[in-house]
């Protein structure tokens, strides 16, 4: 571990900036490519079959069939409550089948000389709207390989973020799963510039209303199979045709909190560099030909596109998965993703690992109080021994032997990125999992700012800054934040930051300087040994009645220690003392969470209603504030409980799994004026 975690650069700093800080082992430079010179995505891909050419590189695991159980569950029916019969249905899935990196090559020289034939053109576009997926990946590579971009949509985008991404970006084609068509078929006649469209679907067959929207969009588009246009390349073979450093590789749309996605403008050179960066400081914790990662999350989001790229470039297997087929229960005839692939890495938000370790300790809490208490004290050790860089692995095959074994028993360690992650939830997967490194980034710095070394034993910090990047904090004099305690807005320069905004000069201005500093937004704080914490948010932060500020991201990071919520979304403004929160809650627990806390009721449907059971969640929020040391006006004064999970689905979440807090507080509208009102507040 070195001594300091960056350096500051000499000569830098003023009143009311901190000095620049950058990479302590590249303090001299910024990284702006993968070795060796690899500045285009498609360049790594090559570099990859060049080293090893018949390296497994892109697995998949094909759908075989659905399994439908029977399950009695409880529910009101006419007013009353009765037992009824429901049918769930589960996926049957393939083991992973591989594409190597001659194979990946070949198929994507083929779709890239189909694009070319249906007549697209050097920097032609296309929309990406499917899940995370080989196939997303391969038409991405198809495209780069003629110097074509691509146009991200998250797959779970409603109709009208679609049609804005589409429209704005002036895209040729459309690249969808067999599923989403139905939604192009209500939205086709708003389409304006898309010609072609080229899907793909499962080998278990069309979902089922699928081939009567493909008939109607064939009215409009001209339609084909990813494996159409594929033989239609490989019949017109073309040479490569690969983009400069410089040139826009990706329109990528922000997952979009408030108002419309934003198409943020990426460079080929900005993400090798990020990858180039990766590569100084992870090299050490990988075996390359040999580890494998896990890849379910929304590859439209840049935190599993850039780490994507870098495996391509470095020889890391990629196995894709979905949050649906993740784990051996959501399956059946076979298993899950995790323990199918048994990956070295894996990657998550903070929501997946809060998660895990709320399922972690309700499992540890039901059993005797001497397992519990050698749980605990051996997680207690673990850390301790880590931070002293002494042996502690001893524990593993003792103690932790199920947690581990539950994600396959080879993991070195886990990502995490998107929002901050609590301490304690850091602490426990250290030692019941493998280490969890914490990483902070944006879509408009192609991904990654600041991240943790995987044998960086301390919690509370993002790392230092990335070696593509060199950053520095600014006075953000309204909060009393200033650069002189070590604090202030973080500020990041370097190849790996976007072009700015597509038609959007106006905002591009604002969020970048004309020296090219890209104004994050985030408050951050140098800690003694050089890393970077992130401690609030420009926009989150919130006045009270008393003329401070808190911050809402960071409570509400505090109050998931809480083991009986799935979710909270705190609301405060300068009318209140102390904040009140929106807490989610999953229905299908919530009388669970209610039994263990004594409270009388007669219908679950009633609970999340219930006087004593609200007060019963609030009193344990309040004591989480007090064990982590919240002052009072960040202690919750009142809450109210949504049984109904939050989710991109019903619009509650980004796909990046941030609140839509505008989205939630309408949708709780009556009943937060209603706590309002028990709060004095007009």
């Amino acid at each position: 571990m070195p001594e300091l975690y960056s350096k500051e650069v000499p000569g830098t700093g003023s009143a009311t900036e901190t000095p620049t800080h950058r990479f302590h082992s590249t303090a001299d430079h910024i990284v702006d490519c993968a070795p060796p010179d690899i500045i285009s995505i498609y360049g790594a891909l090559l570099h990859g079959q060049k080293v090893r050419p018949t390296f497994n590189i892109l697995g998949k695991r094909d759908v075989l069939g659905t399994v439908s159980e029977n399950k009695e569950v409880k529910q009101k029916v006419d007013g009353k409550m009765e037992t009824v019969t429901k049918s769930w249905s589960y996926f049957k899935m393939s083991e992973y089948k591989w594409m190597n990196y001659n194979e990946t090559i070949d198929f994507t020289k083929d779709l890239g000389a189909g694009f070319l034939k249906l007549g697209m053109k050097k920097g032609s576009r296309v929309t990406i709207y499917a899940p995370t997926s080989r196939e997303w990946q391969l038409c991405a590579m198809g495209a780069f390989s003629q110097s074509m971009q691509i146009v991200t949509a998250y797959d779970t985008l409603g109709e009208s973020g679609l049609l804005h991404a589409m429209n704005q970006a002036k895209v040729e084609t459309l690249f969808l799963k067999a599923d989403q068509i139905p939604i192009l078929a209500r939205i086709m006649d708003d389409v304006e510039t898309v010609k072609n469209i080229v899907y793909y679907q499962d080998v278990y067959g069309m979902p089922k209303g699928c081939e009567e929207a493909i008939e109607k969009v064939r009215a409009k588009f001209a339609v084909h199979t990813m494996n159409e246009i594929c033989e239609l390349g490989k019949a017109n073979p073309v040479e490569l045709n690969i983009s400069g450093g410089d040139e826009i590789a990706m329109v990528m749309y922000t997952s979009g909190s408030t108002g419309k996605p934003k198409g943020v403008l990426i460079s080929h050179q900005g993400v090798m560099s990020v990858a180039g960066g990766i590569h100084v400081f992870i090299s050490p914790f990988i075996e390359y030909g040999k580890d494998l990662i896990l890849s379910y999350l929304p590859l439209s989001h840049v935190l599993s596109f850039f780490v994507d790229v870098y495996c391509m470039f470095s020889g890391i297997g990629i196995g894709y998965g979905t949050p649906r087929t993740l784990t051996d229960e959501s399956v059946r005839e076979c298993k899950g993703d995790i323990k199918e692939l048994r990956p070295m890495v894996m990657m998550g938000v903070p929501q997946v690992w809060n998660t895990i370790r709320a399922g972690m300790l309700k499992q540890v809490d039901k059993s005797g109080w001497l397992v519990r208490k050698l749980f605990y004290s051996a997680v207690e050790l673990k850390n301790t021994l880590r931070h002293y860089n002494m042996p502690h692995n001893f524990m593993d095959g003792i103690v932790f032997k199920k947690t581990k074994d539950a994600t396959g028993g080879r993991l070195k360690f886990v990502i995490t990125g998107g929002a901050p992650v609590n301490k304690n939830v850091q602490r426990l997967m250290n030692a019941a999992l493998c280490p969890m490194i914490h990483g902070y980034g944006m879509t408009e710095a192609s991904g990654l700012l600041s991240v943790q070394i995987p044998n960086d034993p301390t919690f509370n910090n993002v790392g230092s800054p990335c070696p593509s990047v060199e950053m520095k904090l600014v006075d953000v004099p309204e909060a009393k934040y200033y650069a002189k305690n070590g604090q202030g807005e973080i500020w990041v320069r370097g190849p790996s930051i976007f072009k700015g905004y597509l038609d959007n000069e106006e905002l591009t201005k604002e969020t970048l300087t004309e020296d090219g500093w890209l104004k994050t937004g985030d408050i951050g704080e140098w800690t003694a040994q050089g890393q970077l914490s992130i401690i609030d948010r420009k926009k989150n932060l919130v006045k009270m009645v008393t003329g401070e500020y808190i911050a809402l991201e960071a409570l509400e990071a505090t109050y998931k220690n809480s083991l009986f919520i799935h979710n909270i979304c705190i609301f405060a403004d300068s009318r209140m003392s102390q904040p009140c929160a929106i807490v989610n809650i999953d229905g299908s627990q919530i009388a669970n969470i209610a039994d263990e806390n004594g409270v009388n009721y007669n219908n679950p449907s009633d609970i999340a209603t219930n006087p004593d059971f609200v007060r019963a969640i609030l009193a344990d929020l309040q004591r989480v504030a007090k064990r982590n040391g919240l002052s009072k006006q960040e202690t919750l004064m009142a809450v109210i409980i949504d049984p109904e999970l939050w989710s991109p689905e019903n619009d509650m979440l980004t796909p990046a799994m941030k609140l839509k807090r505008n989205d939630i507080r309408d949708r709780s509208g009556d009943a937060l004026q209603a706590m309002y009102t028990s709060m004095g507040l007009d």
